[in-house]
């Protein structure tokens, strides 16, 4: 049935493109004429449009009726106003446009320069003439409309990466974690940071997930186009989800997180639970400059520039962005050390020992082992040992757009960043109870003891973006043609793979010197000695390659219809080399690649001044060329279609209540990763396992819906509610099952495969109240859960000694029972109160409650921050956060993410330790704009 419902037919498409066009053309002939409207599935993100209403009056107050308003910029509309003088354009691209208004006998009044950068009034008044006056027929003003409200079907919130860079913030991670329905985790794969790295810091991975979504449901585009990378953070892959951690803030104004299935989406392909949007910077409307400068938690600098610049028909926007910190362990710290491998030899002489890391005890019982690995009894430690964690990262990017007419504009843009920062490994707080005979100068008690594997590793990672627009406006109509092209890099280069360099260091402990076991025990007291090590460097490269191409065509038929079709294509693929001890020993994944192509109709109408339909229909063909495994010779090569569609509607009771329903499909294909690779041998002790590679896995498919209501309260109050379920078909997951007998004992094979249903849902809710001066708040809350309704056979068939579970989330003692069909749910919510005396000068208290199963896997906590602002002239300003101001969860270094977003894990997870939530700190900015 499922197959039969999600079938790629071109002539299905053909006949689904008929219904919808016969349904607009019906459904214009029975309405009304009401408020023009753009054109939607131009890729213009709906939170990034205003509403301009407006009246038409002579200078006694009377309406004009009939008058032709046009709007030209960005988008070109018409509309005439009513009985009542009064006229409305409704979801207006953010621009500068020309207003002008129309009509026989009092002649064109007009007003260049109008900034649409949310709701606005206009007034426009002929004026009648007097004896002796000069001629001026009427006068045209403009006014803010207070809070806007969203009144797509679309559930929206927008941010503002760029602002939130310019006051010293140097990660999305806190920015988008406060968004009801946004979880943003570590690892591109589920959570798990593979490298142990800093918070804040540039190679901290930052995966969004939106509505209860896996990472790979979550769409990252920029301008309505997807993109791929991976993760030096996590050593994650493309297409299991984007890091965001080599995204510049600074380079987008504006960004939308777009939850759930809105009829208006550019693209359902990896859009299951929704999609973050990133817009480039636009043309400008006036010269501007901004600077600011900041600390780090740290100690370090952050330096943000950024120039806007308009000559005449050429913007241009430039910006530049730097941060640069010690760590928290500076630049050269010291620290104890338990060394892994064991050294070749000690003040030149042979050592002997053995090792609970991997090496052979050689026939010595575990009381002479020289480290214990897992507690550390008899360690043999090192002291003095440089560590750093310092790191440095730029941004930077350029945007031009040209007015090749005022209808034509051709636009570039391209951003880019590079990171880099040591690599300190960490291992956790363990116990150090030294054994018998004992007698160094470290006292037993809790350690945190550096693990040098992977030592004088240096980490770096790079992304470049490049993006060509057309846009054209031709009648009421609009063609946009775009391309995007980015390469993320990313490069482990560890400079001593398997121990720390040669060198002198501080010994406590006992260890055993000799050619011949059991060789001479020696007790180590603070000792200096020359440690020599067997080492080789390590060279790991991790690239992801992505290019995407948009046509699309929408126009207004009428005063209250459209109709649009768009097609988008991306490819991406990730390529890896490995080098070892300066030789090239191979690759994977040369040559495979995944790419999706997609075909979106679209038509849309008002049937009266408060009720509109939207209705889209996406015909998706998804691909990948990869190396079989089982033959490296021979080449696999998938064809894997899909078609769904997007409906919504909108009631707008009146100017301040929306009433919003969508509902619609989605699509995800599986992650290279899951492809490719090699079969594993065969092991056996008590059983045997295998892990297999699955070329076979389908792609997941969804159908959800989301209803929701946008409320103004006056003019400065906003509610925006949300309620949304989504059932998942095909969800991927990491499977061990029972598979049959291997030499007479059990063989338990482990591969991606396909569940058969799960679903996702929760309620977000969001109420603010914004002014000027005086008191201002911010609420927020979401909650979300997401739990497997019904797995394939031989699910449960695992090997591990715990009870089975079925929670997407696995944590114990949390949300771990053993329970069939146990629900995960996640809670998070903020608050925002505070009073402004003018614009900038403001101060408020924000606490933020992070529930259990939270992205820091941490038990439920509240963290509080605080900010104020302060203007020092006209042009400079102070502005001050206040971060972690009770030091909740505060350790500096971030040791260990545990898997978050697994599907569903059979049996027990891995150990879990809580990432920090970065440490208590001031951060003070002075910014300054001309």
């Amino acid at each position: 049935m499922l197959q039969a419902i999600f079938r790629f037919d071109l002539h299905g498409a053909y006949r689904i493109a008929a219904v919808l066009i016969i349904s607009f053309l019906t459904l214009q002939v029975v309405s009304q004429p009401v408020m023009a409207q753009i054109a939607p599935g131009v890729q213009q993100s709906a939170a990034h449009t205003g509403n301009i209403t407006g009246t038409v009056t002579q200078s006694d107050g009377t309406p004009v009726v009939g008058v032709d308003v046009r709007l030209t910029g960005p988008a070109m509309l018409t509309t005439k106003s009513d009985a009542h003088g009064s006229f409305s354009f409704i979801s207006v691209p953010y621009g500068v446009y020309r207003i002008a208004a129309t009509i026989s006998g009092l002649g064109v009044a007009s007003r260049d320069g109008v900034v649409v950068k949310g709701d606005i009034t206009v007034a426009i008044q002929y004026i009648a003439q007097s004896a002796g006056m000069l001629k001026e027929i009427a006068r045209v003003s403009t006014s803010s409309s207070g809070a806007q409200i969203n009144v797509t079907a679309a559930s929206i919130a927008s941010v503002n990466p760029s602002d939130y860079a310019f006051q010293g913030n140097t990660s999305w991670k806190e920015l988008l974690n406060r968004i009801p329905g946004v979880t943003v985790g570590g690892q591109l794969a589920g959570g798990a940071s593979a490298a142990d790295v800093i918070p804040n810091s540039p190679i901290q991975p930052v995966i969004l997930s939106i509505n209860g979504a896996l990472p790979y449901e979550t769409a990252t585009m920029i301008d309505g186009m997807p993109f791929y990378n991976v993760s030096a953070g996590s050593g994650g892959e493309a297409g299991q989800g984007t890091d965001l951690s080599n995204v510049p803030m600074t380079t987008f104004e504006t960004a939308d997180v777009v939850r759930g299935p809105g009829a208006d989406a550019p693209s359902i392909v990896d859009s299951i639970g929704g999609s973050f949007v990133l817009h480039a910077p636009g043309q400008v409307d006036k010269n501007r400059f901004e600077f600011a400068t900041s600390n780090d938690p740290y100690g370090g600098a952050v330096v943000n520039a950024k120039a806007a610049l308009r000559f005449g028909r050429l913007s241009t926007t430039i910006i530049y962005g730097l941060g640069a910190s010690p760590g928290p362990l500076g630049a050269n710290a010291q620290g104890i050390l338990a060394i892994t491998p064991q050294p070749l030899t000690v003040n030149g002489q042979p050592f002997l020992g053995c090792s609970g890391a991997g090496a052979s005890c050689l026939g010595y019982s575990p009381s002479t082992s020289y480290q214990g690995y897992y507690n550390y009894t008899n360690a043999l430690l090192v002291g003095g040992v440089s560590q750093s964690t310092a790191w440095t990262q730029h941004s930077y990017a350029l945007g031009l757009a040209y007015a090749i007419t005022p209808s034509i504009t051709a636009q570039i843009f391209y951003t880019g960043s590079m990171s880099a920062q040591p690599y300190s490994s960490f291992e956790y707080p363990v116990q150090f109870a030294p054994g018998p005979g004992y007698s160094g100068s470290i006292a037993p008690g809790t350690y945190n003891f550096f693990y040098p594997f992977m030592n004088n590793t240096f980490i770096t990672q790079a992304s470049h973006f490049l993006e060509e627009k057309l846009t054209a406006y031709i009648g009421q109509g609009v063609v946009r043609v775009a391309a995007l092209q980015d390469v993320v890099f990313e490069n482990f280069n560890h400079g001593s793979l398997e121990a720390p360099p040669n060198g002198q260091y501080t010994l406590w402990g006992e260890g055993y010197l000799g050619t011949t076991p059991p060789g001479t025990p020696v007790i180590y007291n603070g000792t200096p000695a020359n440690l020599t090590f067997s080492s080789l460097s390590f060279n790991e490269q991790l690239r992801a390659n992505s290019r995407d191409l948009l046509v699309s065509y929408a126009s207004q038929v009428g005063s209250t219809s459209d109709i649009g079709i768009s097609y988008v294509t991306s490819y991406y693929d990730d390529p890896i080399t490995y080098n070892y001890g300066g030789f090239f020993i191979g690759s994977e994944a040369i040559g495979d690649s995944a790419a999706t192509r997609e075909i979106r109709i679209h038509a849309g109408n008002k049937l009266s001044d408060r009720l509109s339909l939207d209705a889209s229909w996406y015909f998706a063909n998804g691909s990948y060329h990869v190396q079989n495994p089982n033959n490296p010779s021979a080449w696999v090569d998938s064809n894997l279609p899909y078609s769904a569609p997007r409906l919504s509607a909108v009631w707008r009771a009146n100017r301040d209540v929306v009433l919003r329903a969508a509902a619609g499909g989605g699509y995800a294909l599986p992650a290279l990763l899951q492809l490719v690779g090699s079969n594993g041998m065969i092991t056996c002790t008590t059983i045997c396992t295998v892990s297999l590679t699955n070329l076979n896995l389908a792609p997941e498919k969804s159908f959800g819906f989301d209803l929701g209501t946008d409320i103004r309260f006056r003019d400065n109050s906003v509610l925006s509610f949300d309620v949304y379920r989504t059932n998942l078909y095909g969800q991927f997951f990491d499977s061990e099952a029972l598979t049959g007998t291997y030499t007479g004992l059990p063989l338990y094979t482990t591969e991606y495969r396909n569940l058969n249903r799960t679903r996702m849902e929760g309620i977000n809710l969001d109420l603010r109240h914004d002014v000027s001066r005086g008191v201002y708040w911010h609420a927020a809350l979401g909650l979300t859960r997401a739990y497997v309704i019904d797995v394939p056979p031989g699910f449960y068939d695992s090997t591990s000694t715990g009870p089975n579970s079925v929670n997407t989330y696995i944590i114990p003692g949390v949300n771990f029972n053993g329970a069939y069909q146990t629900p995960v749910p996640y809670a998070m919510g903020n608050v925002q109160l505070g009073y402004r005396w003018s614009p900038r000068k403001y101060v408020d208290l924000s606490p933020t409650y992070y529930g259990n199963n939270n992205p820091y896997f941490e038990p439920a906590f509240m963290e509080f921050d605080a900010h104020a602002g302060y203007p020092l002239s006209k042009n400079i300003s102070l502005v001050a956060t206040f971060r972690n101001i009770t030091g909740i969860y505060d350790q500096s270094i971030e040791v260990y993410s545990p898997s978050m977003g697994v599907p569903t894990i059979a049996g027990l997870p891995q150990p879990l330790f809580g990432i920090p939530y970065g440490p208590r700190s001031a951060i003070v900015t002075v910014t300054m704009s001309l």
